[in-house]
């Protein structure tokens, strides 16, 4: 048996919400072979969900106050749920992602950072682009460049306001001037083209 990559004692503990029972377990006998600790019930670093819990977002609220970062699993249609609903860090994989791209999802959200598989990523790009011609010279106001930042690591805009000192009226009114500024319409979209200019970096 081979040692986990990353020493257990960094590794964050994990509960595994997944309803399909069979997605489920092939989650935690992979995490478990990684040597991270799964949480059947209680608190946790990290919670895992997968697209079930999408048609119920009051639920999953309630579930992630145990937990401060959320890894979804399934669609793409998590993107522009997950930055309302967590303060942490957050991360989407596919259903069938493999034990290093799950064990990368979870560091990743409990670091308070966002992850996405290149297949979304890509998406978000193509999908945000709403000019025929991408912006190449975009400016933004040192304020703007902090909400863009902040974006990138997955804050909410509660948690941005907090963040800056500033109300939450006032991170929307930041947000939106970066979405048009960047020609995105997306948190996803303006995150993949701020490290496509060099704005931002992961």
């Amino acid at each position: 048996m081979t040692e986990p990559a990353v020493p257990s004692h960094l590794l964050p503990s994990v509960r595994v919400a997944v309803r399909s029972g069979m997605l489920r377990a092939g989650v935690e006998s992979l995490l478990g072979a990684a040597g991270v600790l799964v949480v059947l019930n209680g608190e946790a670093d990290v919670l895992i969900v997968d697209d079930a819990w999408l048609a119920d977002p009051d639920a999953l609220a309630d579930a992630l106050a145990d937990s401060g970062a959320i890894v979804a699993m399934g669609s793409g249609n998590w993107a522009n749920l997950l930055p309302e609903l967590t303060g942490g860090g957050w991360a989407i994989l596919s259903a069938d992602a493999t034990p290093a791209e799950l064990l990368a999802g979870v560091l990743g959200a409990a670091a308070g950072l966002v992850v996405l598989p290149p297949a979304l990523f890509q998406a978000a790009e193509l999908d945000s682009e709403d000019t025929d011609t991408p912006p190449s010279d975009v400016t933004l106001t040192p304020r703007e460049h902090d909400v863009l930042v902040l974006l990138a690591e997955g804050l909410s805009n509660k948690r941005a306001a907090r963040e800056l000192g500033v109300t939450e009226s006032t991170i929307k009114f930041h947000v939106q001037a970066v979405y048009s500024k960047l020609g995105v319409q997306s948190r996803a979209g303006a995150v993949a083209r701020g490290i496509g200019l060099g704005l931002v970096s992961v």
